[in-house]
């Protein structure tokens, strides 16, 4: 049996022979489908140690940025703080994070004083990023429960120069519903959009290979800052991620992109949409919203009075603030 076809059979008759066996009537469970996936780019989450297979040097208290045990705590700080505003409803399910350094702090924010009730779960393998940057997923057991997951490699053919695994985990919520969840984060512009562009292509092209695989009613969530805009070559034609819905997959990110005032990131004072939250078709039913979440003390005012992500560092410089991107949020019903 395919886990993405679920057999509601033995849950049905299961369910029948519970209330068919008492006549008290017990509290009321919250809906399994009452819960929230997100994701979220928290801007180079490093530890303190000089891992020498990375290039991590930096982010050390003698590299450049003096990236010492009290920025690395502040931060921690900052990305519990907005996890658990995500989780203001009590009823976050996961939230798949990019551009952190390893397990370690993973294991430090997930035990963090702000949502360590969570118990958030880890999912998370070493990438052969060249910075030394991974992506993983945190999850709450409450709702969710891992099948199975593995890592999608990405080959840039880019001198020696490599880039970050898509992370793929397939998880099971409380109704008996099974979700195939990718978190991506695609090569950067560095060098130029167009210059670069090839490699985002390739990055779309390992997905787009893995997702054929999957069988065509498996319900799946795609996020990531994908360093690419919802109308990008690698986004619409590759992935085939669009804003019509009605094919295999519908871009939820592109009512926000078309709307100027708001995005998940800021580039020379505009803001645009890099992190996405792509749907596969038969899984809208059980989609109530898709939004960025934004509080006021996520953002910096700029001399021309506009708001924009309040991000750790500017070069050399140290801002301690969150990150220069806003974590993007799906609502289930």
């Amino acid at each position: 049996m395919h886990f993405c076809r679920m057999n509601y059979i033995l849950f049905s008759v299961a369910s029948c022979i519970m209330l068919a066996c008492t006549a008290v009537k017990t509290p009321a469970v919250k809906s399994a489908k009452n819960y929230q996936i997100a994701f979220y780019n928290v801007e180079n989450l490093f530890d303190t140690i000089n891992a020498p297979e990375k290039r991590d040097g930096e982010y050390t208290p003698e590299g450049s940025k003096e990236w010492d045990t009290e920025k690395y705590l502040q931060k921690l700080d900052r990305i519990a703080q907005v996890i658990a505003s995500i989780d203001s409803a009590e009823s976050l399910a996961a939230i798949g994070l990019a551009e952190i350094e390893n397990r370690l702090v993973l294991e430090d924010l997930s035990k963090h004083k702000s949502i360590a009730h969570l118990g958030l779960q880890i999912l998370h393998k070493e990438s052969p990023d060249f910075r030394g940057i991974d992506v993983a997923l945190l999850y709450n057991p409450q709702i969710l429960k891992e099948i199975e997951s593995n890592f999608i490699e990405i080959d840039i053919n880019d001198s020696g120069k490599t880039t970050r695994d898509i992370l793929k985990a397939r998880l099971v919520d409380n109704s008996n519903d099974t979700i195939l969840i990718y978190v991506n984060h695609w090569p950067s512009r560095w060098g130029g959009k167009e210059a670069s562009n090839r490699k985002r292509i390739a990055a779309a092209t390992a997905l787009k290979m893995d997702l054929d695989k999957e069988e065509l009613d498996c319900k799946i969530l795609i996020m990531g800052d994908l360093n690419d805009y919802p109308t990008n070559e690698s986004v619409i034609s590759v992935l085939g991620a669009d804003s019509v819905m009605g094919g295999r997959l519908y871009n939820a990110t592109f009512p926000i992109h078309a709307d100027t005032t708001q995005g998940t990131h800021a580039y020379k004072g505009h803001w645009g949409v890099l992190d996405h939250a792509i749907l596969s078709n038969n899984l809208m039913v059980d989609i109530d919203s898709v939004y960025v979440h934004r509080k006021q003390y996520m953002l910096y005012k700029t001399r021309n009075g506009d708001w924009f992500p309040s991000r750790t560092h500017g070069g050399k410089k140290y801002f301690a603030g969150y990150s220069d991107h806003l974590p993007i949020v799906v609502n289930f019903k």
